[in-house]
């Protein structure tokens, strides 16, 4: 039996059956030798299964040309970008014709769709067709694919297309193995298909098996036969960013039928690609700005415009840069970093980086401030620039009180708390700092100064007195600070290139990359999700995440018990891990976080590991105490166990003006929560009172989830804000580390084996609309949550957050 050859339409025109005959199937153009609906997923996979689609690059380009015996020449073009398609076909004396495909959804089913219209050549006959398929990778090692072809069996040139029905397996042996699934997955693939037309005999169907192998360097050995006769073999050379295909068809006989050629051009680097070894380069990655774990910007009345940039991607590209064979070494490009609990996280990956034999370079063109300092000292040469000023490397904490000024304006803030070291909101009722405060102001300065002096010292080899003279808040030049010993090299960025090049073994002028658009080629069919990790950053309030003008951009309780709902229901996800970085906020809800916390723990049975960021005060701490284990960074403000309410007065203000108010009420104690008139003594016991209550209940919650005595969390508590190692000393938090150590504890209790390649599974704050984040809510909606008596809707723990950064 002769080998058929469609043309694109998965069916051979030139052996189409006559109008209501049922026709033998045959399988679609064969470019790469080795097509399979569960396995194709290349820009040609949408002729294949639309939903296969252009899955391995995150775009492409092919263009191909055929031989055929004895019908002639046919070229393609295939162009696939995210999930869509166009395929183009020009055979020499055939119909031509065109496709559009598009493919989506998650690894485990992933559905395509795909349009087909065909041409006469020559003539006026046109058609439509429609195709429709399925895509399940469950599994590293399973792939399942199912397509539906001629949907509406659309009549060409006198010829019928009947419906056709292909099923697929794909198994790849190599990904059994848990901890090489992700690297050795890839090498062997094996594929079925079995092909059958509607209406047609069992004896009609067809079947093909596949396989693929890759045998390194970017050879890539390809091959299919057919149960009715007929085989193919094709062969696959693989550049970083360009690829040749070949392959040829034989009937059963062994007489060749087709020859194909193709070449490819693709984003998305290949692994192991042919002659990479001259690719290799040095990745750029900038560190600039505030950093967070979300890329937040926030308007408010009190401090302006504020943002944090987004900390993910930065580890994103040091962790590439660590397992890209072709990438020797790192420039860090340093500009105003700040955020030292961040910045902690970021050192780790630095020095896994030098321990590769991948040197990393810190450059400072503009200058730099304390955070650029600490990450730079665990780099392996720190370079700056001739003009470079470096100011303000020491600590300065301000606390103004605006008690006074209030006055003179008639206004009058009552302030209820419980915690002598409770400040929030204590600069507008008292006039100066308390003895408390200022205990707590000095013990979290001196100890931000020692863990800076003790790494950056150690880190760079100088006295701690040398060290110190350059933090005493002078502005320092670069050839001062090298003298100091805090840089090497006083030079442009041409210059700190030079330098990593040599030490890299690249030469004077390394290739460089940018790691964040460069995305890499997907082998692996999926990753699991055994983790998942809820982030909760910023100010907590009820209902939804937003952003206020008061509070700036804040987490709802009922966003973030949402999420931890889906992250605990998910059957793939095995543990959790919470990032809490947050001064707190409303008591309710943060009440309501930690009754999700404990309710979904208990009903699933899945540990929490909760990764606190640079803060995690009062309310932010709250919602962690009931995890089955807590991490911070050294540098991590964490506690203010305590409960603070406030409540603006105008009284005096009215007075001044000659504003009369009368009251009409009912209630003894409703004068309370009036914005126009003073808490008296009677009302300030009535709001102590309710505070004390609070924090009654705050440090039951706390005792109950670190399994200690009540009087042991309130020896500890008061409002107090410890920082790092102070807090794994009292046993509020259980271990100094990141949020990668909270991942690697939580994957220990998931069971995970530790060369596993996982994805994490995350769930981020939702993105606002435009309009929600420029205006925020109204100032109403403000002060109507901050003028009134404490009551269980209205407590907020409010941590102050020292300026030691």
């Amino acid at each position: 039996m002769r080998f058929k050859l469609p043309i694109l339409t998965l069916v051979a025109l030139s052996a189409a059956s006559p109008l209501g005959a049922t026709p033998t199937p045959d399988f679609p153009f064969p470019i790469y030798g080795n097509e399979s609906v569960a396995a194709t997923d290349n820009a040609w996979g949408f002729t294949v299964n639309p939903a296969a689609g252009g899955r391995r690059y995150p775009a492409e380009l092919m263009l191909s040309y055929s031989a055929l015996e004895p019908k002639g020449n046919v070229y393609r073009g295939a162009l696939s970008h995210d999930g869509a398609g166009v395929v183009i076909s020009i055979p020499d004396d055939q119909p031509r014709a065109w496709l559009l495909g598009f493919g989506g959804g998650p690894d485990k089913l992933r559905a395509g769709f795909s349009f087909t219209r065909l041409y006469e050549n020559g003539g006026s006959g046109r058609a439509s067709d429609y195709d429709f398929g399925l895509l399940s990778r469950p599994k590293p090692w399973l792939s399942l694919g199912g397509t539906a072809n001629h949907i509406f069996q659309p009549r060409f040139l006198g010829q019928l297309f009947e419906r056709q029905y292909t099923m697929g397996l794909g198994l790849r042996p190599f990904g059994l193995s848990r901890t090489q699934a992700d690297k050795l997955g890839s090498t062997l693939t094996l594929t079925a298909d079995l092909l059958m037309a509607e209406g047609a005999s069992a004896s009609q169907a067809r079947l093909r098996f596949g396989a693929e192998v890759e045998a390194g360097h970017g050879l890539v050995l390809r091959g299919a036969i057919q149960d009715h006769g007929g085989f193919q073999l094709g062969i696959g050379l693989l550049g970083n960013d360009a690829g040749y295909h070949g392959s040829a068809a034989y009937a059963e006989d062994k007489d060749r039928l087709a020859m194909n050629h193709a070449l490819s051009m693709h984003q998305g680097e290949e692994r192991n690609a042919f002659g990479e070894s001259r690719k290799r380069r040095v990745a750029v990655v900038p560190v600039q700005g505030v950093l967070g774990d979300d890329a937040l910007t926030s308007v408010t009345v009190t401090d302006g415009a504020t943002g944090t940039r987004g900390v993910a991607a930065i580890h994103q590209q040091l962790e590439r840069a660590l397992e890209d064979p072709r990438t020797r070494g790192v420039l860090l490009e340093l500009g105003g970093a700040a955020n030292m609990a961040q910045l902690e996280e970021l050192r780790p990956r630095v020095a896994a980086l030098r321990h590769a034999g991948k040197p990393v370079v810190a450059y400072m063109e503009q200058g730099g401030g304390r955070g650029d300092f600490y990450l730079a000292a665990a780099c392996s040469r720190v370079v700056a620039s001739e003009e470079a000023l470096f100011m303000g490397l020491g600590l300065r904490s301000e606390h103004r009180y605006y008690k006074s000024l209030l006055a003179d304006w008639g206004v009058k803030v009552d302030r209820a708390s419980y915690g002598k070291y409770k400040s929030a909101w204590r600069n507008y009722s008292v006039d100066s700092t308390t003895a408390a405060d200022r205990e707590a102001i000095e013990r979290n300065l001196d100890v931000s100064q020692e863990l800076f002096v003790a790494s950056v010292a150690r880190d760079r080899g100088v006295e701690r007195q040398r060290l110190l003279t350059a933090l005493d808040g002078r502005p320092w030049t670069s050839q001062d600070l090298t003298r100091l010993g805090l840089v090497d090299s006083v030079g442009y960025r041409e210059d700190a290139l030079r330098i990593l090049g040599g030490l890299a073994s690249l030469g004077r002028s390394p290739r460089t990359v940018d790691l964040a658009r460069t995305r890499q080629a997907r082998h692996s069919w999926t990753e699991p999700t055994p983790i998942a990790v809820v982030y909760a950053t910023g100010a907590i309030e009820t209902g939804r995440s937003g952003n206020d003008l008061f509070l700036g951009a804040y987490m709802g309780s009922s966003t973030i018990v949402g999420q931890l709902e889906s992250a605990f229901r998910n059957p793939d996800v095995r543990a959790v891990v919470f990032r809490v970085e947050s001064t707190g906020g409303s008591g309710l809800a943060s009440n309501l976080i930690d009754h999700a916390v404990q309710r979904l723990k208990r009903e699933t049975k899945k540990p929490l590991i909760v990764s606190m960021g640079s803060v995690a005060g009062s309310g932010g701490y709250y919602i962690a105490a009931h995890a089955d284990r807590i991490y911070c960074d050294r540098y991590t403000r964490t506690g203010s166990i305590g409960v603070v309410t406030i409540k603006p007065s105008f009284e005096r203000w009215y007075a001044k003006h000659d504003v009369r108010q009368d009251d009409f009420e009912r209630g003894r104690y409703m004068r309370g929560t009036s914005a126009a008139r003073d808490w008296d003594r009677t009302l300030q016991a009535v709001a102590d009172s309710s505070v004390m209550d609070f924090y009654r209940v705050f440090v039951s919650k706390v005792a109950d989830g670190r399994k200690m005595d009540w009087s042991a969390v309130d020896a500890v508590a008061q409002g107090r804000v410890w920082m790092g190692e102070d807090a794994v000393e009292r046993k509020l938090v259980d271990e100094i580390g990141g949020l990668e150590q909270a991942i690697a504890e939580a994957r220990r209790r998931a069971g995970v084996p530790p060369g596993e390649k996982i994805r994490i599974l995350e769930y981020r704050r939702p993105r606002p609309w435009l309009l929600e984040r420029l205006a925020g809510s109204a100032m109403a909606s403000v002060w109507s949550r901050s003028a009134h008596l404490p009551d269980a809707n209205a407590v907020y723990y409010l941590a102050d957050a020292d300026a030691d950064e």
